[in-house]
């Protein structure tokens, strides 16, 4: 710890003595007749107005002081170089292109490290490369770091200082540890999947006997959601299952199916908690197992999604349950069976120009009071039906146990899956041809100028729609 400095500063500026504490500069914002300084340096260049854009002048570094945003984007440093202090109150560090840093790290208040660059940050064996003074909590938000030292991040005192990670890759190596010294490590939607085995949470992240610092940890993202009981990962979205049938795009937040296979009707498909989560099915995928859904979701695509545990009489699982959010079935085809077909007495159902088949040893739906709507469709089966509290009735007292739903026909949607594109003009021009029939549905879809025939006009008009040319209407 230094002395108490003082300044004194001539008349036309301010006058002010303050202590150092630890980081050896004074705390708050200081006013002199150049303008602000700031309690951060920068490779030992005291942050100010008149350097503030570009910091070292390489472009590297820059602070915006509204925000308290250190910008990082670029190489610089050398092993040992002290490259950052920082006595700022919630600073945020945004790495914003792929960076390269020789040195090291002080943090002397609370920071939070993020952006969408890979931040490098190596220093010599014997110092940390990033070290937490005080009280300080370190935050690791949807960052990338690769860092290493004598401790890549550590703790000044043991005790006294936190980090929370979350939904971020880090490589930390350390020649003593990895992440140690600290009072605890919490991490959110992330996965350690180095070391094997180890334990994390008060001091820092251990190796499987829980008494020594792992020297090598690797993190990546995870998500809210599981497959088959497999939790998605950075590692394993683009295959969740290594069949090429689920995927996941976490930017998106689309879950994509694509494809059949034999799972157990009685096990969980897919669970999720995953807000804003999107199912896309892109072709004809018929696999059985129950679906838990705790967040707003979304099921959609031109493929036909059959699932579910089966409408046994012994059955007691709802095929899809969505529990206190919407579950909304957008322009898809959907078949699901089950003790319960779709839904929950604490869910809502919307259902928008889809073809919807439900059906359940008890009941077809079930959803939240004045929670069920059908956009662009209608429910043909049963015939009658009253749409109740919680279900759909068959005209009588009883739940229906089966329930269909139909999407509106639109004249030029020849094939009935909700888009008017090449393979209903396809469609009509070989029907023209004379080399294929059409059923009566289809007939009717494909007479666009409603003359009762189906002719080289039609074609015309699909043809002007889908250039964009003129809407069909």
């Amino acid at each position: 710890m230094k002395d108490l400095i003082k300044r004194i500063v001539s008349a036309s500026a301010v006058l002010f003595v303050s202590a150092a504490v630890l980081s050896g500069f004074p705390a708050g914002t200081l006013k002199a007749s150049a303008g602000e300084v700031y309690d951060i340096y920068v490779g030992k260049e005291r942050v100010e107005t008149s350097n503030c854009k570009d910091i070292l002048g390489n472009g590297v570094f820059s602070y915006e002081p509204e925000t308290s945003t250190l910008t990082i984007n670029g190489n610089y440093g050398y092993e040992s170089a002290e490259l950052i202090s920082s006595n700022i109150e919630d600073l945020t560090v945004n790495v914003i292109g792929d960076s390269e840093l020789k040195g090291y790290f002080y943090f002397y208040k609370d920071t939070t490290i993020t952006g969408t660059g890979k931040l490098s940050l190596s220093t010599s064996d014997s110092l940390n490369a990033i070290t937490l003074y005080g009280g300080t909590r370190l935050t690791i938000m949807d960052a990338d770091l690769d860092i290493s030292g004598c401790n890549a991040i550590s703790g000044s005192i043991r005790g006294t200082q936190d980090i929370y990670i979350s939904g971020s890759y880090i490589n930390a190596h350390g020649k003593e540890a990895a992440i140690c010294d600290l009072n605890t490590v919490s991490i959110f939607r992330c996965d350690i999947t180095k070391p094997a085995y180890c334990f994390w949470g008060e001091g820092g992240i251990y190796e499987a006997d829980m008494t020594t610092y792992a020297k090598d940890v690797r993190m990546i993202p995870s998500y809210d959601l599981w497959i088959d009981e497999n939790k998605v990962n950075a590692d394993n979205c683009h295959d969740i299952l290594d069949n090429g049938i689920f995927s996941y795009d976490p930017v998106q937040k689309m879950l994509t199916i694509s494809g059949s296979f034999d799972h157990p009707m009685d096990q969980e498909l897919i669970y999720s908690s995953e807000k804003g989560l999107i199912i896309n099915v892109t072709e004809d995928s018929e696999i059985p197992g129950y679906t838990v859904l705790h967040e707003d979701t979304v099921i959609t695509g031109k493929g036909v999604f059959i699932t579910g545990t089966g409408t046994s009489s012994g059955n007691s699982i709802t095929a899809i349950a969505n529990h206190n959010c919407k579950l909304t079935i957008d322009n898809t085809r959907l078949m699901a069976l089950g003790h319960v077909g779709i839904g929950t007495t604490t869910g809502s159902i919307d259902i928008y120009n889809s073809d919807v088949l439900a059906a359940g040893s008890e009941q077809a739906f079930a959803f939240a009071p004045d929670s069920f709507n059908i956009y662009d469709g209608n429910l043909s089966f049963p015939s009658p039906y009253t749409v109740g509290n919680n279900t759909i009735y068959d005209g009588g007292s009883k739940a229906a146990k089966m329930v269909a739903i139909e999407r509106l026909k639109v004249k030029g949607d020849i094939n009935g899956d909700g888009i008017i594109n090449v393979t209903d003009l396809s469609l009509a021009a070989a029907y023209v041809k004379g080399k294929r029939s059409l059923n009566e549905d289809q007939e009717s879809r494909a007479d666009i100028s409603g003359d009762g025939k189906i002719t080289i006009t039609d074609i015309s008009i699909i043809a002007a729609h889908i250039k964009g040319k003129k809407a069909i209407v």
